[in-house]
């Protein structure tokens, strides 16, 4: 018996994008835009309704979500965006907060400690170098975001 295919009930209509948002701790975000601008590994880029798929890593950074119809603005971490063939963006990152819910005094405290003892690391770039640049970036991304939904 042959099976027709049925249409997908998550799939976005043309000219729109579905995109996912996803931690270990759950969804942050599930929604239709009409753009994705997110931060990659060689830097940020944008993702349009009919882009061709692919997989890419992420950097810590600002996550915008939304161009002509309004945007949503996250702070992410690493990981990694994969836009799929029929339009979905999948989001996967260790982090994200909505730019309008980040601690800007916690995060800026932990970039004024975290950024001189980077800048002046004199050790091997070992596990602990790791841990502090990952903490350092991750604030930074929430900085970055604040004044991205700001402007």
């Amino acid at each position: 018996m042959a099976q027709t295919k049925t249409a997908d009930k998550h799939a976005p209509p043309p000219g729109a994008l579905r995109v996912s948002v996803v931690t270990p701790r759950g969804p942050v975000a599930d929604e239709e835009t009409d753009g994705v601008t997110a931060p990659g590994q060689l830097g940020e880029f944008e993702v349009l309704p009919g882009h061709v798929p692919f997989l890419t890593q992420l950097h810590p950074g600002v996550l915008v979500l939304g161009d002509k119809q309004g945007r949503r603005v996250f702070a992410v971490s690493s990981g990694f965006l994969e836009v799929e063939p029929d339009g979905e963006v999948q989001v996967l990152v260790e982090q994200a907060v909505a730019a309008e819910k980040v601690d800007a005094a916690a995060a800026r405290k932990i970039v004024d400690e975290l950024g001189p003892k980077i800048k002046d690391w004199k050790e091997a770039l070992d596990a602990d170098w790791k841990n502090l640049k990952a903490r350092l970036d991750w604030a930074q991304a929430q900085l970055d975001a604040q004044t991205r939904r700001a402007a």
